[in-house]
């Protein structure tokens, strides 16, 4: 769906074979999106994938309309309610007539366990320089505020995201332990779960939510190229408490303002109310220490998810100030 695959460090294994016959096979079965017509695909099936992620296959089909199309083909069992739910969103986030500010990947047509899609050209702001990375985190506090401030179609319930922060502290407690942070790095991320844990609980309805925006999910188009930047990956979307949003957003650039960037975009009920304010963002910052770990324990500090939960354990939010590099 991008230029650039998804990569983790570990990626589960896939108990869904995926191949060029079944890629074949698939791509007889679809079913258009409406508008779309399938006889004007000028198909050109590779004959092997163009990139591998945690979840999905994305397999080289062809183009229409000059633009280059890709199959996303779940590749593991638990992959198959994210697809639907992925098509679920797009689907009503385009249907909605509400200005973006960013794109969404256009979904082609659908077929079993497998979507297409417009391969979408750029590199993830996770590796992009520090001045791209900072206005485009900006960029998606107002596209993430104009997402939870609409309509939330059931999407099912993610039983990782959105959720109270009590139902992470295990594995919070287990991440902490094992990611061997320098005694500052780990007093920051335990102070951070701390004020999380303590603040008040979302009680608002259940917002619409990515799920998963961090910087490795957000597409930036290539040096010297005019373009938007694209949200994509859409497949662990859910409903719940925006502070998980939130806490990813913070990956791109751990600032205040950022969050004060969200808040006035934002128009879901008791965004103004500055109590509601106040515990969110103590449960935003527990979010992003939280998901910072993880970053961390899954990536190399050298690649670009690695340094971004490098950036979020050593940046002080009292002092607004950046930490020593990582020692852990």
């Amino acid at each position: 769906m991008t230029g650039v695959p998804r990569v983790t460090a570990s990626p589960p294994p896939a108990d869904l074979p995926v191949d060029l016959r079944q890629v074949e096979l698939l791509c007889a079965r679809l079913r258009p999106e409406d508008g779309v017509e399938l006889e004007r695909i000028v198909w050109a099936i590779g004959k092997r994938p163009r990139g591998e992620g945690w979840d999905n296959v994305l397999w080289p089909i062809g183009a229409l309309e000059g633009k280059q199309l890709v199959l996303r083909i779940a590749r593991r069992s638990s992959s198959r309610a994210l697809l639907g739910r992925e098509v679920t969103v797009l689907r009503r986030l385009r249907g909605l007539g509400t200005t973006l500010s960013m794109e969404l990947p256009r979904v082609v047509a659908t077929g079993p366990d497998a979507m297409v899609v417009e391969w979408i050209d750029g590199r993830v702001a996770a590796d992009a320089e520090e001045s791209v990375r900072v206005q485009t985190a900006r960029d998606l506090a107002v596209m993430l505020a104009t997402v939870h401030s609409g309509p939330a179609p059931d999407v099912g319930h993610n039983p990782v995201r959105g959720v109270p922060l009590a139902d992470r502290a295990e594995a919070f407690d287990e991440d902490l332990a094992r990611a061997e942070l320098s005694s500052r790095r780990a007093d920051l991320a335990a102070a951070r779960w701390r004020r999380g844990m303590e603040a008040d609980p979302w009680e608002g309805r259940g917002l619409l939510l990515h799920g998963d925006p961090h910087p490795g999910n957000l597409v930036v188009p290539l040096p010297g190229v005019h373009g938007v930047p694209a949200l994509i990956d859409w497949g662990d979307t859910t409903r719940g408490d925006p502070a998980s949003d939130l806490g990813a957003l913070l990956l791109h650039d751990p600032s205040p303002a950022l969050l004060e960037e969200y808040r006035e975009h934002a128009a879901w009920t008791g965004i103004d109310d500055d109590a509601v304010w106040e515990a969110l963002t103590a449960r935003a910052w527990a979010w992003g220490a939280r998901m910072a770990l993880s970053m961390i324990l899954a990536y190399p500090p050298q690649h670009g998810l690695g340094r971004a939960g490098d950036r979020l354990l050593g940046t002080d939010v009292e002092a607004g100030s950046a930490g020593e590099p990582s020692t852990r």
